[in-house]
């Protein structure tokens, strides 16, 4: 059974919460946040009941009797009688006569050796100064439970081509923007439960500007007029990030626009006739992926070896593109062939190029093509430099070529062949955010892998810049 990514899961969870849309695609995007530390007066909870502390303190004040209690806090003497049971019951509280010869007094309560000791630790909490860090949502302007070693810089997250979401207002925090009962309230959903924030001194935010990674998730109508963006916080859609987005005017203010699907490269007419359709492969896919959302997350270990897998001719959805191109980083053992019109730094991480550098010393043989004209502007020089520095230090296992001009969307690895519209190097940080619906097929057969295999070889060589 294939292990799904965190995108593919969220759009088997999500693909239906929009009823009359369809989900067209998942987009990385930043959450602007902020650091902040927060000077506060906060005490810590007392483990001993508010009303047996008042009656150990009282009584150790020799006020002895429950009607003086009762009258002193100005309860019903039932609630006093009924809280010196239940410290009779603790070994807190005794009746004592006076002492001999002192007939004034009267028999009363009296605190036993271990009642002397609570009331002493009860009285000696009490409230102090510390410091809370936090972390401040800057689109709905208030603190979050999010947490602080999730944020990432900003300018990361520029470099990584995610869409940046809008703040609600510019300029600092002032220290009335977050009260006592707020930071209360993230410290019991944060599961601090003991400490209660009784004032905010003051509020301190860090200069460094960072981001929270959150997911779009873009739907459309079938003609592609109607557009709703769901954000996805913390693996949850977020209704409130969502209103805000709506408020800044939507997707139209984050220049999303979805195109009508391309059309996808036709197969052979006897693979066309054998291929499964998408909506077959998307529900299957979903009830695999159902049983990984419910199953407990297993303990990492090594990867399994690939095992053989039957043949197959099928479709490919969008959201499946980036799992295939992860198995063949990931499980390729001979072979691997990828040509992409564009090249993005947002998909030439140091993640990608681990796993393109882990198949290049196990001796399996890489080439990669791109190329659309000749004064192309939306593939990134970084990312070409950096295949391109991999490529010198294995001349005899990677080759990387610059083509002429090229439609192909293609990927070979071992006995797989994909031809598909989708862009396998360029389908993250594309500033035009214009998204289609990208479908493709799919062929597991190795007399089929070797014919594509040789043909694309072919045209790359023809195709060389």
């Amino acid at each position: 059974m294939p292990t799904f990514s965190p995108d593919s899961l969220l759009a088997v969870r999500f693909q239906s919460a929009r009823p009359g849309l369809e989900l067209v695609q998942i987009v990385d995007a930043a959450l602007p946040v902020a650091r902040i530390t927060a000077e506060v007066l906060a005490q810590d909870s007392k483990e001993l009941p508010l009303m047996e502390e008042f009656v150990l303190r009282l009584v150790d004040h020799n006020v002895t009797s429950p009607p003086s209690i009762a009258g002193l806090l100005g309860l019903p003497e039932r609630m006093v009688d009924q809280t010196v049971a239940v410290l009779f019951g603790s070994d807190d509280l005794k009746w004592a006569r006076p002492a001999a010869g002192d007939t004034a007094r009267t028999p009363g309560l009296r605190l036993t050796d271990k009642g002397h000791i609570t009331a002493q630790k009860a009285a000696a909490v009490a409230p102090v100064r510390v410091n809370q860090p936090l972390v401040f949502d800057q689109m709905l302007w208030r603190a979050a439970a999010y947490d602080r070693r999730t944020t990432i810089p900003r300018g990361q997250a520029e470099e990584d081509g995610m869409i940046m979401l809008p703040v609600a207002r510019s300029g600092p925090l002032d220290d009335g923007d977050i009260t006592a009962a707020e930071i209360t309230a993230l410290l019991r959903e944060n599961g601090t439960a003991d400490r209660e924030v009784l004032q905010v001194k003051s509020i301190t935010q860090a200069k460094a500007r960072r981001v929270l990674p959150v997911k779009l998730l873009v739907y459309a109508d079938e003609g592609r007029a109607e557009i709703e963006i769901g954000v996805v916080v913390d693996g949850e859609l977020s209704k409130a990030h969502e209103l805000a987005l709506l408020g800044h005017g939507g997707a139209k203010s984050l220049g999303i626009t979805v195109a009508p699907p391309p059309k996808r490269p036709l197969l052979e007419p006897d693979l066309e006739e054998a291929r499964v359709p998408l909506q077959e492969v998307t529900q299957h896919r979903a009830v695999e992926a159902a049983f990984q959302l419910g199953s407990q997350t297993p303990t990492p270990g090594p990867p399994a070896a690939p095992q053989p897998q039957a043949d197959e001719i099928r479709a490919i959805g969008v959201f499946e593109h980036p799992d295939v191109l992860d198995d063949a980083l990931t499980h390729a053992r001979r072979r691997l062939l990828i040509i992409s019109p564009w090249i993005k730094s947002a998909i030439i991480t140091t993640t990608f190029l681990s796993k393109l550098e882990s198949r290049l010393t196990r001796g399996v043989n890489v080439d990669i093509a791109y190329g659309y004209e000749e004064n192309d502007t939306k593939t990134d020089p970084a990312a070409v430099r950096k295949i391109t520095n991999l490529a010198a230090r294995y001349q005899d296992k990677l080759t990387f070529t610059r083509l002429k001009s090229t439609h192909a969307k293609v990927l070979v690895y071992d006995d797989v062949w994909v031809t598909t519209s989708f862009n396998w190097l360029s389908f993250k940080g594309d500033p035009d955010r214009t998204y289609r619906m990208e479908e493709g097929s799919l062929v597991r057969n190795h007399k089929i892998a070797d014919t594509q295999y040789a043909r694309y070889l072919e045209l790359i060589e023809d195709q060389r810049r």
